[in-house]
């Protein structure tokens, strides 16, 4: 079974290769103070050196759990456990880096079917075991980690096995998918069929369809296909109280819409068994292009003309400057005549064109579709008119070469003393710049707090025609209690965030990390219907507890406290 490393992201055998990007070294060591000495690395604790928590194992569960899995399916073991204990945020890795597992499932079970699941949940109900879905466990907002499990067994329930295609309607173009096929596998599927789903986010390597849909994820190729939610047709979700099924249709007035109901539920409600999706012909054309704005500014002002104007490609990401310097330092190995063509293109773009590259901005722009050209140059002519040098299909290659390798980066830096991760929004279009300047600072200002030199670098993507998505990426050299200073970092971007008006999260979910600001975001009244919702499908709270609701006493108690205490 393909899991990713314990320490870590991704497969144990991929490392970050720093050797192949000359440029970087340096731009860490000057950004963050960290010593200029490769051999000062820290590394995680021993695997040997880590203990769990005893397990607490239902006996009268775990019998009928035999009668409904073959006994390969059902591990007890110390690694996979492990494993599936936690996610892969930052606070995630630095404790399991550190040996530090609070909480893990007491048993991991590969469930084959929907049958399965069925009789697994139904068993889990009746014998008050808690229940924790499973995809890739790429997520990174605390979705995966068992809380408020009061002393129960918990299971993980890991969806992998359930990994097929059931059908293609390439007449219709949707498709109907178990929900624990993970991205490759998927795609390649798909495209022995000519098909594609076009869903692409950081994750694709290690996160499956259901937690796509269980988190409302958002694909690098928003733009053109929609966020997962856009591309739901139908579903099957399996309860406590039985098992919920929406039809295959286009679009229906049949009430309160069930689908919109499953998305983003984070297994706190049921477990998501297959999806009928919106699918796609694979484009036959596909180009990458790169550009240069003078400043952030202007290259916001290009994103919204082109949305007025229907003329977003499929994927637009632009870098404010500090993520362009540290895209420049991203730069691979170069052969001696690529080294004096980024000169001299450096000295042209400089004396002649005028570009302070202190405030220039990177964008990367993807094409799709049977015909480019008139996409191209639709686009150049709202770029050039602010300013923007075209950089050709050269970052763009660059950018599909390595667009997944950024996870991997941060495992690297962390051995080192650096702290970093991610904080992402959306906001409209008339907000999205002074909710920029307001989160940058607040950020950068939490750092220097903390004691460290702060380095916050943002990208804009994922674009509607009211507003799109921010992304912030912050690092700095921790300090000796680093986990209590990244929560202190991290809540300066999420009160950020409800304060000068956008959402906790665009697409990384709620979890248990973002918990606090859910009622900030949705009001009270949207938490008492979520309570609603769980407390008909899952009386005995047994799906996930502790994730999307607010508080620390049981689901039958509705006078909920909002515990605003991360760690």
């Amino acid at each position: 079974m393909r899991q990713m490393k314990w320490w870590g992201w991704g497969d144990s055998d991929k490392t970050f290769d720093i050797d192949d990007k000359p440029l970087l070294w340096s731009y860490l060591v000057e950004k963050t103070g960290i010593k200029n000495d490769r051999h000062l690395k820290t590394n995680a604790v021993e695997l040997t050196d880590i203990k769990l928590p005893a397990p607490v194992l239902n006996e009268d569960f775990l019998l009928q759990l035999t009668n409904i899995l073959k006994p390969e399916y059902i591990k007890y073991d110390f690694y996979e456990r492990l494993i599936h204990a936690y996610g892969k945020s930052y606070r995630d890795l630095w404790r399991i880096r550190q040996g530090i597992i609070s909480h893990a499932p007491d048993v991991v079970c590969y469930p084959q079917s929907e049958e399965d699941i069925q009789a697994i949940v139904n068993a889990a109900n009746q014998f008050n075991v808690i229940l924790i879905p499973f995809g890739g466990g790429s997520n990174i907002a605390g979705c995966l980690e068992p809380r408020h499990y009061q002393g129960r067994m918990v299971l993980s329930l890991d969806m992998k096995n359930m990994n097929r295609i059931l059908e293609i309607d390439s007449y219709s173009m949707i498709a109907r998918i178990e929900a624990g096929s993970m991205g490759p596998e998927l795609e390649e599927q798909l495209n022995q069929s000519g098909m594609t789903l076009g869903h692409f986010p950081d994750s694709f390597e290690y996160s499956s369809i259901g937690g796509w849909v269980a988190t409302r994820s958002a694909g690098m190729k928003s733009d053109k296909y929609g966020k997962i939610e856009d591309m739901v047709i139908a579903l099957r979700m399996v309860t406590p109280k039985g098992t919920l099924v929406t039809r295959n249709v286009p679009k229906a007035s049949n009430g309160i819409g069930i689908n919109d109901i499953c998305i983003g539920s984070e297994g706190i409600l049921g477990v998501i068994t297959e999806v009928t999706m919106q699918v796609h012909h694979v484009p036959q054309k596909k180009e990458f292009h790169g550009y240069l704005f003078p400043d952030f500014e202007k290259g916001v002002d290009a994103m919204y003309e082109a949305s007025l104007h229907n003329a977003t490609p499929s994927m637009t990401r632009l870098n404010d400057a500090d993520k362009t310097s540290l895209s420049f330092a991203f730069k691979s190995k170069s052969s001696f005549f690529q080294t004096v063509l980024a000169k001299l293109m450096k000295l042209y773009l400089k004396k002649i064109k005028k570009l302070d590259f202190d405030k220039i901005c990177l964008m990367l722009v993807a094409f799709e579709g049977n015909e480019v050209k008139s996409q191209i140059k639709k686009l150049n002519a709202i770029y050039k008119k602010r300013g923007a040098i075209s950089l050709g299909t050269s970052p763009g290659k660059s950018f599909e070469k390595g667009k997944y390798d950024f996870p991997y980066f941060r495992d690297f830096i962390m051995d080192y003393g650096v702290s970093a991760d991610v904080s992402e929004t959306a906001t409209t279009w008339k907000n999205l710049l002074p909710l920029y300047y307001h989160v940058k600072e607040a950020i950068e200002q939490a750092i220097v707090e903390t004691g460290s030199a702060p380095w916050c670098g943002c990208h804009i993507s994922h674009t509607y025609k009211t507003g799109a998505s921010l992304y912030f990426t912050f690092a700095y050299k921790h300090s000796e209690d680093a986990l209590a200073q990244y929560l202190q970092v991290k809540k300066s971007a999420e009160d950020a965030f409800i304060k000068y008006g956008s959402t906790l999260s665009h697409h990384h979910a709620v979890g248990w990390e973002h918990l606090p600001w859910i009622s900030d975001d949705i009001s009270t009244t949207g938490v008492n219907i979520i309570q609603g919702v769980k407390f008909t499908l899952d009386p005995n709270n047994i799906m996930n507890p502790g994730k999307m609701i607010p508080g620390d006493v049981p689901l039958s108690d509705w006078g909920w406290k909002i515990n605003k205490e991360l760690a």
